[in-house]
């Protein structure tokens, strides 16, 4: 190298170096992201489902997965006064909230003075068994509806003290609710037809929960044995068929369709709740009997062959 001669310039060496597998290019956040904005369109269409729904329907969903016919508790929310069965639109309405006018005690003893004040039966703890019946989902129904009227009855103040006068329990023939006269709780006004306050509500209370169910109903009244003729000459049987229409009135005013009434039916004291005592006062009562539903009338036999051929 000479003096005075420029250095030459040193040699530059680029080195590229690829990376493995393209991490920086990848799609996996792609799914990831799509995921992601799945779940939040699912849960804002859960919040908007939420908010359209009202409470009634959110308590018929909630009975929708509990077991039908038991009850839980003494609270109206989670029980069965909610719905009656899984099928169920929604909860049945409460009669209290319906009945504007509040109920009165009455003291009149009954059709006739009564010194007596027999004991008070309570209701028969035994059940029929399930698979006796003709089918087992009527059966469920009607023991829910039964848990329903009877918690309806405890909860509501103006139902409670009539505790001892209904009487519901399930027979051969279907539910049966009875409305039982008391030492000093009548059903209707002494001597006649007309129903009472408390007597209103109470078929208010049954045709809420009734008119949920596809069943016809049987109506009877009943009289005690005492020999009763009014001045104009009607006596027991005509009686207790007035009061058995009475009833029948009051269920479809209170929104019963006509066609769900079967038979209404006066049986006089032909059929005593207390035979040894027939002056009894719990021998005067309504019944009211969601009948078991009949074999399917739509099936038909097979037509007779023609002897002299078609006309």
């Amino acid at each position: 190298m000479t003096d005075g001669a420029p250095s030459p310039e040193p040699e530059l060496i680029f080195k590229k170096v690829k990376l493995p597998g393209g991490a920086a290019h990848g799609g996996a956040w792609k799914v990831a992201f799509a995921d992601f904005v799945t779940a939040m369109m699912a849960f804002f269409l859960l919040l908007w489902l939420l908010s359209a729904t009202t409470q009634e329907q959110l308590e018929g969903i909630s009975n929708y997965f509990e077991p039908i016919g038991v009850r839980k508790g003494s609270s109206g929310s989670g029980g069965l006064f909610g719905g009656i069965s899984a099928s169920d639109p929604g909860p049945v309405r409460k009669p209290a909230a319906a009945v504007q006018e509040k109920m009165s005690t009455l003291t009149s003893p009954g059709d006739k003075e009564i010194n007596e004040a027999p004991p008070i039966d309570g209701p028969p703890s035994d059940l029929p068994n399930l698979t006796d019946t003709k089918s087992d989902h009527e059966s469920q129904q009607f023991l829910a509806a039964q848990a329903a009227m009877e918690q309806a009855i405890d909860e509501v103040p103006e139902l409670r003290q009539l505790h001892e006068a209904i009487k519901i329990d399930i027979t051969d023939k279907g539910l049966r609710i009875q409305l039982i006269d008391q030492q000093n709780v009548t059903m209707f006004k002494p001597g006649g037809a007309e129903l009472t306050d408390h007597t209103k509500m109470i078929l208010l209370l049954v045709a809420s929960v009734v008119e949920r169910l596809p069943n016809k109903l049987s109506i009877s009244g009943h009289t005690d044995g005492q020999n009763f003729v009014d001045a104009d000459g009607r006596g027991n049987w005509e009686l207790s068929f007035d009061r058995a229409s009475a009833a029948r009135r009051e269920l479809q005013a209170a929104g019963l369709p006509n066609q769900r009434i079967e038979e209404v039916i006066g049986k006089a004291a032909t059929e005593l709740l207390k035979p040894k005592q027939p002056l009894s006062p719990k021998n005067r009562r309504l019944e009211i009997v969601l009948l078991r539903q009949k074999d399917d009338p739509n099936t038909k036999l097979p037509a007779p062959p023609r002897i002299f051929g078609d006309n």
